[in-house]
């Protein structure tokens, strides 16, 4: 198999024409620049305000937390609504593998349905930048036991794919399922960090969003395995394995986490700081 060929196979007929004017959707140096700042500017982040008091930022925190909290449930309902109305639920709809929305003779491009699907896909896009402020945030208030390897590579490496997979080479099929399933967790997440900036650390639900996430990553895996081995869902490969990659490696980090924070026995010393 030549360079043609494999080129083909993993990205199919190249990027969507419909989306590529949208905002952050031209080429791949848009989402590699802006993780770049975002990994670049941690160390230089840290260094600023390594002499200097924290920042208090309790008000622009709760607003921080409440707005993603809000978003993730507008997304989370929205994604799952215009999947319906682009699938119906019909004879031909599966949970994991749709075709995105062939090019129609209308101005955009898109049916209705599909682009309003491509557009809270893009949103959900958009959100994942907006959330490289969790860091800045422990940044400022010096918190930087936070900015773990685990917190740091998770959103590092999810802006890029969700640019490709989701929206500039799909933006429709089966993208739904991993915006909506991912924005579900994050109600539940931030849901939990506005309530414990208010007061309210719901300490019970901290244990459970972790579980949860790991079983989204789970799902990632069977979708991925199933859109790449089992069947073919229309999209370029790449992001199949994309999603494979990201969701086996996400499943380790958080396994490991989870088996560290909430099974291992604590030290004396943990546990008088709690």
């Amino acid at each position: 198999m030549d360079f043609a060929s494999v080129y083909t196979h993993l990205v199919g007929d190249g990027p969507d024409s419909r989306v590529t004017s949208w905002p952050l959707l031209d080429g791949w140096e848009v989402p590699t620049a802006i993780s770049a700042v975002y990994i670049l500017g941690i160390p230089i982040g840290m260094s600023i305000m390594k002499d200097r008091e924290p920042f208090k930022l309790k008000a622009f925190s709760l607003f921080h937390n409440f707005f993603l909290f809000t978003l993730s449930m507008y997304m989370t309902v929205e994604t799952l609504r215009q999947a319906y109305l682009n699938f119906g639920w019909s004879t031909n709809f599966t949970i994991f593998c749709n075709s995105v929305e062939q090019p129609q003779q209308t101005p955009t491009g898109f049916s209705e349905s599909g682009e309003a699907l491509a557009t809270i896909l893009w949103i959900h896009y958009i959100s994942k930048a907006y959330e490289f402020f969790d860091t800045v945030i422990m940044i400022m208030k010096k918190n930087n036991r936070q900015v773990s390897f685990l917190h740091v590579y998770h959103h590092a490496t999810t802006f890029f794919p969700v640019w490709y997979g989701n929206v500039r080479y799909g933006p429709g099929g089966e993208a739904y399922y991993c915006c909506a399933l991912n924005s579900f967790v994050h109600v539940f997440m931030y849901g939990y960090y506005f309530f414990a900036s208010v007061g309210l650390p719901l300490p019970f639900i901290k244990r459970s969003i972790t579980m949860f996430q790991m079983v989204q990553f789970v799902t990632y895996i069977v979708q991925s395995v199933y859109i790449l081995f089992i069947t073919d869902c229309q999209r370029p490969r790449l992001s199949g394995y994309f999603l494979l990659v990201q969701a086996i490696i996400f499943l380790v980090l958080f396994a490991m986490f989870f088996v560290q924070s909430y099974l291992k026995p604590k030290k004396q010393g943990d546990k008088k700081k709690q």
